[in-house]
């Protein structure tokens, strides 16, 4: 057994233990429908053995005919079932598989977030898993009922004639030989499709989040040019392997006219040792046409199982991955004012560094303004705090304490991240500034609205926090997305602010308003600002200016401005805002 086959088998396991008892009556239902499948000919021969009989039987014919529409009539019955059963045990695991593999890949790292593309994330997560639902859906019922129709009708053909179990043995025999090596064929086929489509979507996301640039850079043509490579790439793919999947039904045809013919041939020579009569031509021809069909679907499961490999194996691949950043800490976080301090750190994405050697202490209370040009290090230096990255050596710590110490959890819950690029969401605006925490009572949020400017605002929404964001009810100005975002951090209540100036590009008037609530937030915490205009640099306390990720000049904000000598001095009597970009 391969090892893609026992992990697909062990998901099975996993996701089907908490429906153990739906598991069970779909079994039963599964015998019980194919046990009537394989007694139904046999009725069927009853009546047509009674009709023949040199003395009319009336009372014989109609019990058959009663007992096959009665047959019939459950057959059909049982069947709606399973598909119901089937359908809602497919679609809970799989559901139950996606909420794991998307839980999964929040808990990793921002080095796998930064190597696969949105539209890839999806597709795994949501196109995979349902795949693996269409194959969940159909494969307990094809495949195990096929098997259990497939040793019945042997068993059946077996007590008529031994002869004939053996000719329709040796044809499944043949049968199941000639597909398996079909099978071998089409399932790299199916995985080099999924892979495909998967930089289908990843392409289609690309384009989509980067319109704007493509539309104002005239790249129209281009990207549609990209996407027909891509989407060819797809379209061959996926055919070529379609196209070697429906060998199967062309051995298929082939095999039922192959066994259809060998039991005229046996029954025509053998007919006086076999005693065949109409009843038994028509029990194994209709035998013949059962076999076939169980023979059929069990190699289309087969076929699809291949498919679902490849979908196993890509789903299999991320549960593999495994996040660098360890959460095993256990003390809480301090109470009150903390410091902040970076002790000899360095930091690369890879094995060129892009921090190096950084050392600094922000005292309780106190601001620290980064200084640098694009790509000097302060965003990563930022993230660093809440460990979306871990450093390759030094430490970070709070109060004396490394940040590796404090539960992951507990150490973001105590830092506000604050970007000038809001993300919201299309929910209300109590789910957006809560992030879906119902317990936060609403009058905590009104009096942070009216402490920070938003009361106003707030007052002319038409369903007050219930208002949805993103509706045309709810246009939202960049300065307003701001104060949301501020409103956000307030309910953290955090230790620690991280601040990526997010009044920079906002008119003067709505900067004022924020720069305000800012003032609010900052009090009596540690913050570190990332400062890009030389105006930031008047409310923090110490400056930190870096260049190509080290440590060109730090100190406190009012000493380096009084030294004539020192980089900051300097940086504020020729004005340079463009090196704070």
């Amino acid at each position: 057994m391969s090892p893609t086959l026992k992990y697909t088998i062990s998901l099975l396991r996993k996701y089907l233990k908490p429906y153990i008892g739906q598991v069970i009556l779909l079994g039963f239902l599964l015998v019980l429908y194919n046990g009537i499948q394989i007694a139904n000919p046999q009725v069927i021969r009853f009546y047509i053995d009674a009709v023949f009989a040199e003395t009319l039987d009336s009372k014989a014919i109609l019990f058959a005919s009663l007992m096959y529409i009665g047959f019939s009539l459950i057959h059909r019955s049982v069947y709606v079932v399973i598909r119901y059963l089937s359908q809602k045990l497919a679609w809970a695991t799989t559901n139950d598989l996606r909420v794991d593999l998307t839980n999964h890949c929040m808990n990793l790292d921002m080095t796998f977030h930064n190597q696969y593309k949105t539209g890839e994330m999806i597709e795994r997560i949501d196109g995979d898993a349902s795949s693996l639902s269409e194959f969940f859906s159909t494969f307990s019922i094809y495949f195990f009922g096929s098997l259990i129709l497939l040793i019945g009708v042997l068993t059946a053909v077996f007590i008529e004639k031994w002869v004939y179990g053996v000719l329709f043995l040796g044809f499944a025999f043949l049968a199941l030989i000639a597909f398996y090596f079909v099978r071998n064929v089409s399932s790299p086929l199916w995985k080099k499709a999924r892979e495909s489509t998967t930089a289908l979507f990843g392409h289609i996301e690309e384009s989509v989040s980067g319109l704007e640039d493509i539309k104002g850079n005239g790249a129209d043509e281009f990207l549609m040019k990209r996407f027909h490579e891509v989407s060819q790439t797809d379209f061959k793919n996926k055919n070529k392997a379609m196209i070697v999947s429906r060998t199967y039904y062309a051995i298929n045809v082939a095999m039922r006219a192959i066994l259809n013919i060998g039991i005229l041939v046996v029954s025509y020579y053998l007919s006086s040792f076999l005693e065949t009569d109409a009843g038994v031509i028509y029990l194994l021809l209709t035998y013949g046409t059962n076999l076939l069909w169980p023979l059929r679907l069990l190699l289309w499961q087969i076929e699809q199982l291949q498919n679902s490999l490849a979908n196993v194996e890509r789903i299999n691949e991320f549960f593999q991955i495994e996040t660098k950043i360890i959460d095993d800490g256990e003390i809480i976080f301090p109470e009150g004012k903390v410091s902040l301090a970076f002790d000899n750190l360095d930091f690369g994405y890879s094995e060129n560094l892009v921090l190096k050697d950084i050392s600094f202490n922000l005292e309780p209370g106190r601001t620290i303004g980064l200084v640098g040009q694009t790509g000097s290090g302060k965003t990563t230096l930022a993230r660093l705090v809440f460990r979306l990255y871990d450093p390759k050596s030094g430490k970070i710590r709070v109060n004396g304490i490394n940040t590796k110490n404090f539960p992951l959890k507990e150490l973001r819950s105590n830092v506000a991240y604050v970007t000038q690029d809001v993300e919201l969401f299309k929910a209300s605006i109590r789910d957006n500034v809560t992030f879906f925490d119902k317990e936060i009572p609403e009058e905590i949020i009104l009096d942070i609205f009216k402490d920070i400017g938003l009361e106003k605002w707030y007052n002319n929404l038409p369903n007050g926090l219930e208002t949805i964001i993103k509706s045309e009810e709810c246009g939202l100005s960049a300065g307003e997305e701001q104060l949301l975002a501020l409103t956000r951090a307030f309910l953290k209540d955090p230790k620690i602010v991280i601040l990526d100036e997010a009044s920079s590009r906002l008119d003067p008037a709505t900067e004022r308003q924020i720069e305000i609530a800012l003032e609010k937030l900052l009090h009596g915490r540690s913050a570190i600002i990332i400062a890009h205009r030389l105006t930031t640099l008047y409310k923090v306390d110490d400056v930190l200016i870096l260049s190509n990720g080290e440590m060109m000049e730090y100190g406190s904000r009012e000493d380096l401005a009084k030294n004539p000598k020192s980089q900051f001095s300097q940086l504020l009597q020729k004005g340079m805002e463009e090196v704070l970009q």
